[in-house]
């Protein structure tokens, strides 16, 4: 019985200190953010006059995010520019530094969110998207970007043959006559919302991060499951990782000397063979240790592994033709493509952590494939 007793005290301990440290603490290091200055006088108070961030956002724009959120938008986009070594969000052109619990403040609903089946939204409204624009894109997505998998809302507008005084003229490569829509009060109010997403503000605690590289725009707002050196994403990507990454499809495309030769395993979806081949497309593997991912893409696995909650048991030949024949680039460069294609979103893999890799198993035979015990314990 007095084990019992002294049991329960523990089990309520912790249960005590899981609770201050999760909601005490949490409260007290960001409970009382208020909008600040760019920049803070020496002693940390706020300059006289300065302009305050972040700004309110208008009514409408507030009743828009809860139509956002009714439409499962939050499934699909995420709205945290998140620290370069964890995505390199910034690089992508998805906002100009990372976000900060403060940027949260006035959200009534805050939709950070966790997947990227489509880019992030933090700062949708500093791009060059028009209002038609958004207005059909949120009635039918596939008219804009063929490739999209954004379900189409078109029960939030009213379509018409003819122009009327708030119609908007549908833009589309082939039709035999011009379509136009009306806009709902629902509709208008997303829209407002979406536009009200930027984060063009600096704040003490983040500065707008300095980009040197050359960038490439392209325009895809509602997926990021196409390739990112052509016509995916509404990203901006420097010249070196679009380059990367396009290197990195073709690599794990082709079934040539050269190839990796992965498609036939884990499928051009990144989705695998159920209850065969792992997928690839948010997968803890792909996403997590990249000294992992590397020793496998030099030396191949084999044995049971467990992937997103599932077991697997097969053989992976170290990729390449031959086996095992991939360069340090080539394999830094499939792996940078597999981490930031279907969803994936993961910082990028260079030669030189390849070759760092490689010179610490450098006395491991070729084809001497890893298990998930070995990996675990190295």
């Amino acid at each position: 019985m007095n084990n019992i007793f002294k049991f329960s005290i523990g089990i309520l301990s912790a249960l005590a200190f899981a609770w201050l440290a999760f909601v005490i603490g949490a409260r007290k290091q960001f409970g009382d953010l208020e909008p600040t200055s760019s920049i803070l006088e020496d002693n940390g108070s706020i300059p006289e006059g300065a302009e305050l961030f972040p700004k309110q956002i208008a009514g409408i724009a507030q009743q828009g995010a809860k139509e956002y959120i009714s439409l499962g938008c939050t499934t699909c986009h995420t709205q945290q520019v998140r620290l370069e070594d964890s995505g390199f969000d910034v690089e992508r052109g998805w906002g100009k530094r990372p976000s900060v619990a403060r940027d949260y403040i006035f959200h009534e609903d805050i939709t950070i969110g966790n997947t990227r089946v489509g880019p992030d939204l933090a700062n949708i409204g500093l791009r060059s998207y028009s209002k038609e624009w958004l207005h059909q894109h949120l009635f039918e997505p596939q008219s804009l970007i063929s490739e999209s998998i954004c379900p189409p809302s078109p029960f939030l507008y009213e379509e018409k043959d003819f122009d009327t005084n708030n119609a908007i003229k549908l833009k589309e490569d082939q039709i035999d006559k011009p379509r136009f829509i009306v806009p709902s009060l629902r509709a208008n109010r997303i829209v407002s919302y979406l536009e009200s997403l930027k984060q063009d503000y600096e704040l003490p605690e983040m500065s707008f991060i300095q980009q040197d590289e050359e960038i490439i725009e392209t325009s895809e707002l509602s997926t990021v499951s196409e390739s990112k050196n052509s016509d995916s994403n509404l990203s901006k990507l420097p010249t070196w990782l679009a380059s990367q990454i396009a290197s990195g499809k073709e690599i794990y495309m082709k079934a040539a000397p050269g190839g990796g030769l992965c498609f036939t395993c884990h499928q051009p979806t990144g989705l695998g063979l159920p209850g065969q081949f792992p997928p690839l497309a948010g997968s803890d593997w792909v996403l997590g240790d990249k000294e992992r991912l590397i020793k496998i893409s030099m030396h191949g696995l084999m044995g049971e592994i467990e992937v997103n909650g599932v077991k697997y048991n097969n053989v992976m030949a170290p990729p390449g033709i031959p086996p095992g024949s991939l360069t340090d680039q080539q394999i830094a460069d499939v792996l940078t493509y597999i981490r930031n294609d279907w969803g994936n979103s993961a910082s990028s893999v260079s030669p030189a952590e390849v070759a760092n890799i490689r010179s610490t198993v450098k006395d491991r035979a070729p084809m001497q494939m890893w298990t998930s015990a070995e990996l675990k314990s190295n």
